[in-house]
């Protein structure tokens, strides 16, 4: 690499993490050492650019944004990086740092079939996948590409590592058929492409990484996607502890996940219901936000009531809520709880829990809202009490959490967090911090050792991944700039 290029480098090095000068050699080298991999893999060829998109953390507003309300998260330090170059022909091959996940390649013409379920390169495929159907580039002018890529984001720890592999990759084959797209635009595609996998999220982990800035969080609004910067206080330190409890896109996981979107669904078809009684005009939709006690002009309490007496506080049967709607259960079962993977979810034994779902969801939107406020006004005690509020709701109400999750939330509270929650989809995965910065060291010291160090060993025959060093499952992070495109040529 000339000198040119390496000043290049190391400029959109410390633009992109904005962090201090006595980082940026570790830093630099990463990307330097990918470069080099590059050559070694390629037949010494350089890489025509750098492509980078980072995971985040979710300081507040958990499965929100599906239901069209806002999240509050932030971009972290951590990231996909890849160095890579177009191809002659239609070719997409590439090679991960880690020989854990074996070289991927496969051709970039619908239809692409997926590799077996959870295999890593089936995110690659999901963004070529997405763009190719969303007619973003045309057949006659792709251009595949080969690349080389390493991610430090924690696998399989709500820390959106996958969303920001389908970021990078949409990005390089971008980059290798010269296209730009809108991030925005880029943001609600990619959303929509992460269905290859079989996940139904919402837009929330796309628009952080795409959209992100240094040293700020983003308040995302949905339907229509819009941002707003978030100044984060300078006196605390958001520090991500790893439960080690995987949190994976398995079949159970998916389905547990999914289960919650169709609740959410349901509870919005219900109070639809309920609402045109009541205003004596029609009212339908299945999306939470377009029932908000604002849109509706409605007081806060008086449409919390009504939603109880509508749905009722025990979990309902697809008859019942067929009996309601007054509609047939196979109608019921068609229109609400088909997922966007195209299959439809089989209904629990036990019922749908819908009423802890919505309440869940618009209180949480709620708590959005005051953070929002509380951070703008340097408010971090508040902050931090709504991010306690936010994890028993996810705790109690969408029931997300876990043994590990909550003894984490515990400890970090002793260690004397200003603020601690599951951070995420739940079901394992991390938990946020909010620690005031001449506290992260005590704090990070005495989670290790209360956590990981005692409280694991006690449940050593759960499963846990992998521990490869502390400061890849217990470190603070810096609010990043979001992904982007390095011409090296």
């Amino acid at each position: 690499m000339t000198t040119s290029g390496e000043q290049q480098l190391a400029q959109y090095v410390l633009r992109k993490y904005d962090c201090p000068a006595d980082e940026l050699p570790a830093r630099l080298e990463r990307y330097k050492d990918l470069i080099r991999l590059f050559s070694a893999n390629f037949n010494g060829e350089s890489p025509h650019h750098i492509v980078r998109a980072p995971g985040r953390v979710n300081l507040i507003g958990e499965h929100t944004d599906y239901n069209g309300y806002p999240v509050l998260p932030m971009a972290i330090d951590r990231d996909f990086v890849l160095a890579m170059s177009p191809s002659s022909d239609l070719t997409i091959e590439i090679i991960n740092r880690d020989p854990a996940y074996e070289p991927r390649a496969f051709q970039a013409r619908l239809p692409i079939e997926p590799y077996d379920q959870g295999d890593w390169g089936n995110y690659v495929k999901a963004a070529v996948n997405g763009l190719l159907e969303g007619g973003f580039l045309e057949q006659r002018t792709v251009a595949g590409f080969h690349a080389v890529i390493d991610g430090n984001i924690p696998e399989s720890a709500g820390l959106s590592s996958s969303s920001a592999l389908i970021v990078a990759s949409a990005l390089a084959f971008l980059a290798a058929s010269d296209v730009h797209v809108d991030p925005h635009t880029l943001a609600d595609l990619l959303a929509r492409a992460e269905r290859y996998v079989g996940s139904e999220g919402g837009g929330m982990d796309q628009a952080i990484s795409l959209l992100a800035e240094p040293n700020k969080a983003l308040k995302i609004d949905f339907f229509p996607l819009r941002t707003q910067s978030v100044q984060l206080p300078d006196a605390v330190t958001f520090v991500i502890c790893n439960s080690l409890m995987r949190a994976p896109k398995s079949e159970g996981a998916r389905s547990s996940y999914n289960r919650r979107v169709v609740e959410c669904r349901l509870a919005a078809v219900i109070l639809s219901r309920a609402l045109s009684a009541k205003l004596g005009r029609r009212i339908q939709t299945t999306l939470l936000a377009d029932l908000s006690a604002e849109k509706l002009k409605m007081e806060e309490r008086e449409l919390d009531d009504l939603a109880r007496q509508a749905i009722g506080e025990k979990p309902l049967l697809l008859a019942e809520i067929s009996h309601y709607l007054g509609e047939p259960i196979d109608a019921v079962r068609t229109n609400y709880c088909t997922l966007k993977s195209g299959g439809i979810l089989t209904e629990p034994k036990d019922g749908f829990d819908v009423w802890k779902r919505y309440r869940h969801v618009v209180t949480e939107a709620r708590r959005v809202e005051k953070a929002t406020d509380a951070l703008r006004r340097g408010n971090t005690k508040y902050f931090g009490s709504l991010m306690d509020d936010s994890h028993s709701s996810c705790r109690d109400d969408y029931e997300i959490s876990c043994l590990e999750l909550e003894m984490l939330v515990s400890i970090a509270r002793e260690h004397g967090a200003l603020g601690a929650r599951l951070t995420g989809a739940g079901f394992g995965g991390c938990t946020v911090n909010a620690v005031l910065n001449d506290q992260v060291e005590d704090f990070i010291r005495g989670v290790a050792n209360e956590y990981y160090e005692d409280f694991i060993k006690a449940v050593r025959d759960r499963t846990v991944a992998e521990v490869k060093s502390l400061r890849d499952i217990i470190f603070p992070c810096r609010a990043s700039g979001g992904a982007g495109i390095l011409s090296l040529q």
